[in-house]
């Protein structure tokens, strides 16, 4: 009977962990999904400058396959001041080519990958984004933060304008932290 209890038990136990996984992969995408979407409507409230007019718009997408695709998904066919939207994807901060906006997922070093994209950048008019707590400290011009179960952005208007780029009102009114 006690075998019995013990391997019910442990079913439960497992089909529980696996429900939770299921689920967790579920908010997962989705929040990937938002924040593709977040990107690509970024590309329609940021001004560059008017030097930024030559090839294809890139937005570039670090180690992140899930939004990487969703982006792509978005932008296919699609144009940001008459430029062919063209969305690449990066596995090594080096190996980041010219582009107008940069995406740098959650990673356990935040500080060390920003400091090491911002440096690759240098002054160019490159929108970075990224999706830790504190990253506009370190450079970043928007950073994904969760409020209230939902994703939102905070906004480096110092970084920005550095770049030489200007964030619209209706972006700007949005953000949680517009500094």
């Amino acid at each position: 009977m006690r075998t019995n209890f013990f391997w019910r038990s442990a079913a439960v136990v497992v089909a529980a962990i696996a429900m939770l996984t299921i689920q967790t992969r579920k908010v997962s995408a989705q929040e990937d999904k938002f924040k593709a979407i977040f990107i690509y409507n970024f590309t329609k409230q940021i001004e560059w400058p008017a030097s930024e007019s030559n090839g294809d718009f890139v937005i570039c997408v670090v180690n992140q396959d899930d939004v990487f695709e969703q982006v792509k998904s978005l932008a296919q066919g699609k144009l940001v001041n008459d430029k062919t939207i063209s969305v690449i994807g990066v596995k090594n901060i080096n190996d980041i080519p010219d582009c107008q906006i940069l995406y740098l997922p959650s990673s356990e070093s935040i500080a060390g990958i920003i400091s090491s994209a911002v440096a690759k950048v240098g002054s160019a008019a490159t929108l970075i984004v990224s999706d830790k707590p504190g990253a506009l400290e370190y450079g970043s011009c928007i950073n994904f933060v969760m409020v209230d179960y939902k994703i939102k952005y905070e906004i480096n208007k110092k970084a920005i304008e550095d770049r030489n780029m200007k964030v619209l009102n209706s972006m700007a009114v949005n953000a949680t932290n517009y500094k």
